[in-house]
C-alpha cells in the first residue's frame, strides 16, 4: 500500500510587480489559484478561510441542488457547495486533488468543492481586465475579472456574488444563525 500524499504549501508566485518588492501594494493582489476542468480561476486570498482535502459530507433534504450538504468543521456547522454545479460545469468524480475551499462570504463560511488548488499568486491590478461581454453571459454575473498572466488566464470570481439573498438566507438557517 503506497503512502498517502504529502498536501504541499501553495507556492507564492508575483507577476506584473518588480522581483524586489515583499511588501503588498494597493495596486496589487494575492489570488488563491484553483482548477475547475481545465480553467484556472482565483479569488482573493483575504476570502479564503482554510482549504481542505475532502471530507465527509452530509446531506441537508430540500436543500439547493449545488448545495453538497454540511462538514462540521472543527464545532461549526459549514455548507459546501459544488461549484461545478453552481457555475453550470459538467460532474466530475472526487479525486485525491479535490479540495474544500472554505471561504467567508457576507459574514458566513462556505466550502467550495474545486478540482484542485494550485497556488497563490502576486497579480498587479494592471494585468486585471474587467469581463468581457462574452463572459458576463454567465448567469448572476460571478465574475468580477480576469487576470492575464504570461503562461495562462485566470478567471477571478467575486464570491459574494455566487449566492443571491434568498440562497443566502438558506445558509443561514442551515448554519443556525
Amino acid at each position: 500500500m503506497s503512502a498517502a500524499p504529502a498536501i504541499r504549501e501553495p507556492r507564492t508566485k508575483a507577476y506584473g510587480t518588480s522581483p524586489q518588492k515583499t511588501t503588498i501594494l494597493a495596486d496589487e493582489e494575492h489570488l488563491v489559484i484553483f482548477t475547475l476542468g481545465s480553467e484556472n480561476y482565483g479569488v482573493d486570498i483575504s476570502e479564503v478561510w482554510e482549504i481542505n482535502t475532502m471530507l465527509d459530507i452530509t446531506r441537508i433534504p430540500q436543500s439547493p441542488d449545488f448545495i453538497e450538504g454540511v462538514i462540521n468543521l472543527r464545532g461549526q456547522i459549514v455548507p459546501v457547495m459544488d461549484l461545478r454545479k453552481r457555475l453550470g460545469l459538467a460532474a466530475k468524480s472526487y479525486d485525491r486533488d479535490t479540495r474544500i475551499m472554505v471561504i467567508q462570504t457576507l459574514g458566513n463560511r462556505l466550502g467550495l468543492i474545486v478540482d484542485s488548488v494550485r497556488e497563490v499568486v502576486k497579480v498587479s491590478q494592471d494585468v486585471i481586465e474587467p469581463p468581457s461581454q462574452l463572459t458576463t453571459l454567465i448567469e448572476d454575473n460571478y465574475l468580477r475579472g480576469i487576470a492575464k498572466l504570461e503562461s495562462y488566464l485566470i478567471i477571478l470570481l467575486d464570491v459574494h456574488r455566487l449566492l443571491n439573498e434568498n440562497e443566502q438566507q438558506e445558509i443561514e438557517e442551515i448554519q443556525g444563525d
